[in-house]
């Protein structure tokens, strides 16, 4: 019967993630760099609670987003352009 050879890698995955963290930064850091800058915005955005994001909704209903028509020049009803 023939012996399986398990990978270091695998072997390390199986101990836990901190073993495989350090196997892998010892590899590749600027793999295990971006993957973690990587995965911050997901895990942030799940871990945000949902207060905030009602704060920020309120927040942003306050702010006008429906501005008046400015009025255009029409000779003889309006007064002659000032920014021209």
């Amino acid at each position: 019967m023939a012996t399986r050879v398990i990978s270091p890698a695998r072997e390390a995955w199986r101990k836990g993630i901190v073993p495989f963290l350090k196997f892998s930064w010892d590899k590749e850091p600027v793999i295990v760099v971006s993957c973690l800058l990587g995965s911050t915005l997901p895990l942030t955005w799940l871990l945000t609670p949902n207060s905030y994001w009602d704060k920020v909704k309120s927040d942003a209903d306050k702010i006008p987003n429906k501005y008046p028509t400015p009025i255009r020049y029409v000779e003889g009803k309006t007064a002659e352009p000032s920014s021209v």
